[in-house]
């Protein structure tokens, strides 16, 4: 008897989640945008603290306005770097080269990122003094070749 219950439970469980699953999904495949809606910028550096014997990363966002060049499919970044403060500090803060700094994007729902021409996985280290080329996919298919170029660097 009590093995009846448990299937019949199990049975029911299945039952629910499979109409959960199912309502009121959106259909992305045939989602068609492929754009890149923000750069993000910052830079990484020991904190100074240790955990596990290990040294811990920090990170400082840099300020970034951008550019978008719809025509030519072209993100132009001006890069400000704030001020010290917290374990930002000022040595920390003059350590701080354009050409060892990290990059991120949000691009649009359900599309895929990659790097073309050379360019850094997104996460890696990437030499900002020159411009990186990132291709991006939307579930459809459909495919946009973005080029991502500094014009200003403050300090």
């Amino acid at each position: 008897m009590k093995r009846i219950q448990i299937i019949g439970f199990a049975a029911m469980i299945l039952v629910l989640l499979n109409g959960c699953l199912k309502k009121g999904l959106p259909e992305y495949e045939s989602w068609d945008v492929n754009n890149i809606d923000n750069v993000y910028v910052e830079y990484r550096y020991e904190s100074g603290k240790i955990l596990n014997d290990k040294p811990v990363v920090a990170y400082q966002r840099l300020n970034v306005q951008k550019n978008v060049l719809a025509n030519s499919n072209t993100i132009e970044l001006s890069i400000e770097v704030p001020q010290a403060s917290g374990t930002f500090t000022e040595e920390v803060r003059n350590k701080l080269m354009q050409n060892y700094l990290w990059m991120y994007m949000d691009i649009s729902t359900a599309a895929k990122i990659a790097p073309i021409s050379g360019a850094p996985k997104l996460g890696d280290p990437v030499d900002l003094t020159k411009e990186w080329q990132y291709q991006v996919t939307a579930a459809n298919g459909n495919a946009k070749t973005w080029t991502i170029r500094v014009v200003s660097f403050k300090k």
